[in-house]
């Protein structure tokens, strides 16, 4: 119940399609996923943030084969652009496209080019619970243009190097349709937004044989200051997911990542460490999951020390809807809030 995002490389993979079967092309696959989730603020230090908020996320990912290994890739989104002031039902919606790549894959390589989020840490997607946002994604590298490649080889397991150069979105897909979001400008600064290929991420994935169910995470960017910032963003991020079979039924899957930003968003001495771990245990069609998140800021400004707490059940029924209910504690900018959030979910693939 997680919107849709990226890990390893290719960017995005679906199952082959009838014409792919029959070695016909071009082809098209994909799924098209609904969340419906409901968020109340209450109980918070600050009155003003004591707000009720409905609202859906519609993605759409899709893949175009033209052959075996050459694709394009799309996926975009539909959901709430601007953040909540007040009580808000399906309100301030905008769609906008977060991933556009030519691709070019096989078993052991991959090129792309276009728009995607850099491979740079993995909480940020992976963290269990419901849509309600994390602290992770303050280190996600989304929605940038440029190219990358990936190289896999096996070595007591299967690895994956990658590796891409670019720079922030500031073109006319910055923007969204219906309620807008930009278009993003040079001028906003910001890490990354320099229009030109000063930037890049590098990164290992993978697994071990002996130990199923295993994935880490090791990587390392640099985002080049924009024009309000001093100095480059280095971000160094490492991170595991590891599935534990406990039944035939049961499964345990721990999962944790810490990530530092040195010069946070390009300004020099602004430092950030953010720590996740998180904790899903399944069965059958049963869900529950805990997670804990941690941000702390070294600022010339100030320092600052965050956290969220949340838990959550869900249950998808075997015609594919499943529904979740959650409750996180936040305390961010010295404010502590209570959120309650309830989540209706259905993924159709095409």
């Amino acid at each position: 119940m997680k919107k849709i995002a990226l890990f390893a490389l290719p960017l995005i993979a679906f199952g082959t399609t009838a014409n792919a079967e029959m070695g016909s092309y071009p082809t098209i696959s994909g799924e098209i996923s609904i969340e419906v989730q409901n968020d109340w603020t209450h109980n918070s230090d600050d009155p003003t943030a004591e707000i009720n908020d409905l609202y859906p996320m519609v993605n759409l990912a899709t893949t175009v084969g033209f052959t075996p290994e050459f694709t394009l890739n799309l996926e975009a989104t539909l959901e709430p652009v601007e953040d909540a002031s007040d009580d808000r039902a399906f309100e301030d919606l905008g769609a906008y496209v977060g991933v556009l790549t030519l691709n070019y894959d096989t078993d052991d390589f991959s090129v792309y080019a276009g728009k995607f989020s850099a491979n740079f840490g993995i909480a940020w997607d992976a963290t269990p619970g419901l849509s309600w946002g994390n602290l992770s994604e303050d280190y996600e590298l989304a929605e940038m243009l440029g190219v990358g490649a990936s190289l896999s080889f096996n070595a007591a397991g299967r690895h994956t190097v990658s590796a891409s150069t670019f720079f922030l979105d500031t073109t006319f897909l910055s923007d969204s349709a219906g309620t807008s979001r930009g278009p993003i400008d040079k001028s906003d600064g910001g890490a990354a937004n320099t229009e030109s290929f000063e930037s890049f991420a590098v990164a290992m994935d993978g697994n071990f044989a002996e130990l199923d169910g295993l994935r880490y995470h090791v990587g390392v960017s640099s985002a080049a200051e924009g024009d309000d910032g001093t100095t480059n963003q280095l971000g160094y991020a490492i991170g595991a997911e590891y599935e534990i079979p406990l039944t035939d039924e049961t499964t345990l899957t721990p999962l944790f990542e810490v990530a530092y930003l040195d010069d946070a968003a390009g300004i020099e001495g602004d430092n950030s460490l953010y720590a996740t771990a998180g904790l899903t245990l399944g069965y059958g069609n049963w869900t529950a999951t805990s997670s804990y998140q941690r941000r702390d800021i070294e600022s010339v400004g100030g320092d600052s020390d965050d956290y969220i707490v949340d838990a959550t059940i869900g249950y998808e029924f075997d015609f594919g809807l499943g529904i979740a209910a959650g409750y996180r504690f936040v305390e961010e900018g010295d404010v502590d809030s209570n959120v309650l959030g309830i989540l209706a979910a259905y993924t159709f693939e095409f």
